[in-house]
């Protein structure tokens, strides 16, 4: 389908906004997609989650709800008065550095924090491409990141604070917008399509066909996979190591046990168990946590033989 053609479309077919958590794969997706000649699909911009912080209220006061909607709703003005104008605003500047490309899609990973007031905003206007992953691969590259960049993303800080451990934090953020992103599929699901990173890696001709077809667009899915990776795409924030990859590799089954404490894993997997397994994902067995006696056991034989290695090694060099 043309240029032409495409324009011809209602826009609100034409535009469409990634929601994925964070190191779920998104980056690698917002650069297959933009490797087609038909659509913009630039680095993340934060237009979005920007939006979604302006909109957001503060509702648990005594009384009336705080926040933009709410006191230009007290001057007579409804939400829709202040919906069009961001819109305008948004969708514009995304037409601007679309380069003529009919179809643009918003890709910022913060976008999922903000689920609740993007969404009446955005329904009708746009479509949603729901991306998926293991959790337990999600929180332990959150965790790396987290590590790299010395501080974490600020929408996550705020899902996670207060809570005692990084990994239960994130655990608790991605169930908590797991339950979102389940009520956004369920009150609107013509408007959205769900994808699994893992089935992407794994054939990606196919799961990239059928977001395609979602998207009303027609494409030679091998060669489209291949420019993503062999011409320069553009640069901007996310996952800088998408950026040195020359292609599509295989899923990485259980990555995620090399990374995450056995302890941690006990802690998480029973709270998270039931939306994994609603998700299409197996729940892994809990590993068994020693005890306090077996533990205290355990710390003083690692103790014990850390200090033997020490020694011997202290008279190795005499």
């Amino acid at each position: 389908m043309s240029v032409e053609a495409q324009l011809q479309r209602p826009e609100a077919l034409r535009r469409f906004l990634v929601l994925g958590f964070p190191r779920s794969g998104t980056t690698l997706l917002s650069q297959l997609l933009d490797a087609h000649p038909l659509i913009s699909c630039p680095p993340e911009t934060n237009l979005f989650s920007s939006a979604g912080r302006y909109l957001d209220e503060q509702t648990q006061v005594e009384g009336p709800p705080i926040g933009v909607l709410a006191g230009l709703g007290f001057l007579g003005l409804d939400p829709e008065a202040v919906y069009a104008p961001l819109r305008q605003m948004l969708f514009g500047l995304h037409t601007q550095i679309s380069g003529g490309a009919p179809i643009w899609v918003e890709k910022t990973a913060t976008d999922i924090f903000h689920i609740e007031t993007l969404e009446p905003l955005l329904i009708g206007h746009a479509r949603f491409i729901v991306l998926l992953r293991h959790p337990l691969d999600v929180i332990a590259s959150n965790h790396d990141l987290a590590e790299t960049m010395g501080a974490q993303l600020p929408e996550l800080y705020e899902k996670t604070r207060g809570i005692n451990g990084p990994w239960d934090g994130f655990a608790e953020a991605w169930l908590d917008r797991m339950h979102a992103l389940q009520g956004l599929l369920a009150r609107h699901p013509d408007a959205c399509h769900l994808m699994h990173y893992e089935a992407l890696l794994a054939d990606p001709h196919q799961t990239l066909g059928a977001l395609l077809t979602f998207m009303g667009i027609e494409a030679d899915v091998p060669s489209l996979i291949e420019t993503a990776f062999s011409e320069e795409r553009r640069i901007g924030l996310g996952d800088f190591q998408v950026h040195g990859t020359k292609g599509i590799r295989p899923p990485r089954k259980d990555g995620w046990r090399k990374r995450i404490p056995h302890g941690a894993v006990a802690r998480i997997v029973p709270r998270i168990a039931e939306m994994m397994e609603s998700l299409g994902y197996e729940a892994p067995k809990v590993p068994k946590v020693p005890g306090r006696e077996d533990a205290i056991r355990q710390f003083v034989m690692a103790a014990s033989m850390k200090r033997s290695q020490q020694l011997r090694s202290e008279g190795e060099q005499q």
